[in-house]
């Protein structure tokens, strides 16, 4: 179609404004006026927005929550959701995150596939339906947040001031079309010990940095004699061969510190790696000498979770038939001065309640002195396959890719869609590719960009005209 040549003849282009993108550190910061999520997220906001205006479309910021640009006319709204912030950089990068450096064909850097990539290809993909002079009745507006990583807070702030689209995608994910994604639930388990402050062996426990990550590393203090310390030195001993340990001693201070290292996987996936926190709480359970409050919780834990990533001890494995059953991620646990936190990510199947989770947490956690309570819930989203949006969207993806057999699909993980009430995920990751968002060096594939980027365009032309 009309769109391929324009965005070929843009390539170039194209490319240089992702390295562009990609060369702004768009992670959260402290807040500042007109900045609600700080510089990073508000300079690349800027930019895709600056970036419009000299392609000749209107732009507007709301307020650095959000921004959207806008083609043409008509009542009803098409919106494309994508997002300039990312997630911090980590460690173990070949080429420095920030770059956009050019290696066999991909960008690398931090963002270039989730979400910078898409970003810049959808803007392209307006210009070529702009530039083709074919007609359209509907309103186009590509919404660009700054809040995706850390909370999404700006669609819904943009939802305040402008018309939610009719029909939107958001392109943040595999292809085919996204239908449905599972809900995502966050829970704080919560316990005070009323011991006298520092009467306890046990002085701190610090474990993950992140809830939707496997914690792959934990630690702990105590205060021990030598036959304590023994004790414990025999538990790490008896750990899994896939965990690693390490101690340290200060004999003067008789300060004993341990350390167990695991593997770090996505919350999506727990199962693909080795939770340090539950290797830790296996180690203390096994020692004599802990505040009777404490080891009430530790055993509660190493009996009801321990490396069970299912939820199945707490009779909350959930299942349903259209998406995958529910994971169970204790993603950071923090305990000193007498208050203990633990932080648990769980995605819960779509037809599930996330009502009928926590209940069942509850009556099959047994420390009824744990509280528990919910930090954060976005509900799963669900959109019928059969409805025109997903039939368009299909229709052009088959068209376009020649993927005839292809069927819409469910994922884990979560999109701008489950903001919207009438919105679906739709790639840019095609079948095949390795999935490297928030992974050290992810890229993007400089040709799979440029390929959904000419999908995006007949896509966007197909729902507006």
């Amino acid at each position: 179609m009309v769109f391929k040549q324009s965005i070929d003849n843009d390539k170039n282009e194209i490319i240089r404004h992702i390295q562009k993108l990609v060369q702004i550190k768009s992670v959260q910061e402290e807040p500042k006026t007109g900045k609600p999520f700080g510089e990073g997220p508000y300079r690349a906001l800027e930019y895709v927005l600056e970036l419009a205006k000299s392609l000749g479309f209107e732009s507007k910021n709301f307020d650095g929550y959000a921004g959207h640009v806008e083609y043409g006319n008509g009542d009803e709204i098409v919106g494309v959701l994508v997002h300039v912030d990312v997630v911090p950089e980590g460690s173990g990068w070949t080429y420095p995150p920030y770059s956009g450096e050019i290696v066999d064909g991909k960008i690398y850097g931090r963002g270039s596939y989730d979400d910078k990539g898409a970003c810049i290809g959808s803007l392209y993909a307006l210009k070529a339906l702009k530039e083709s002079g074919l007609k359209t009745n509907k309103k186009v507006r590509i919404i660009f947040g700054a809040n995706e990583e850390t909370g999404m807070k700006d669609i819904p702030y943009y939802l305040t001031k402008e018309k939610e689209p009719d029909v939107a995608f958001s392109p943040d994910a595999p292809f085919p079309v996204v239908y449905g994604e599972k809900g995502i639930l966050e829970l704080s388990f919560e316990k005070t010990i009323s011991a006298p402050l520092g009467s306890d062996i046990l002085k701190s426990i610090k474990g993950g940095t992140l809830v939707k990550k496997v914690a792959h590393q934990c630690e702990a203090v105590l205060s021990v004699n030598d036959h304590i310390k023994e004790a414990i030195l025999n538990e790490m001993k008896n750990l899994d061969s896939a965990f690693s340990s390490s101690y340290s001693f200060d004999k003067k201070e008789g300060l004993l510190k341990i350390e167990i290292v695991g593997k770090e996987a996505y919350a999506t996936n727990p199962q693909d790696g080795k939770n340090a926190i539950a290797g830790m709480l296996s180690v203390l359970g096994g020692i004599d000498g802990l505040e009777e409050e404490l080891k009430i919780f530790i055993d509660e834990y190493n009996k009801k979770i321990g490396e069970d990533y299912s939820g199945e001890r707490l009779g909350c494995d959930f299942t349903d038939s259209i998406s995958t059953p529910l994971t169970f991620n204790p993603g950071i646990i923090n305990y000193e001065n007498n208050t203990l936190e633990m932080k648990v990510h769980i995605r819960y199947p779509i037809t599930v309640c996330h009502t009928n989770i926590i209940d069942k947490i509850r009556e099959n956690f047994s420390d009824h002195d744990a509280s528990i309570r919910i930090s954060n819930h976005s509900k799963a989203h669900y959109i019928d396959k059969d409805s025109f949006l997903v039939k368009k969207l299909m229709s052009v993806y088959k068209e376009e890719t020649g993927d005839i057999t292809a069927e819409p699909v469910t994922m884990t993980g979560g999109t701008y869609a489950r903001t919207l009430s009438n919105a679906v995920a739709f790639g840019p990751l095609f079948p095949g590719e390795r999935q490297v968002a928030h992974d050290a060096d992810e890229y993007v594939n400089i040709d799979s960009i440029i390929k959904a980027t000419k999908i995006y365009a007949k896509a966007i032309y197909e729902l507006a005209k």
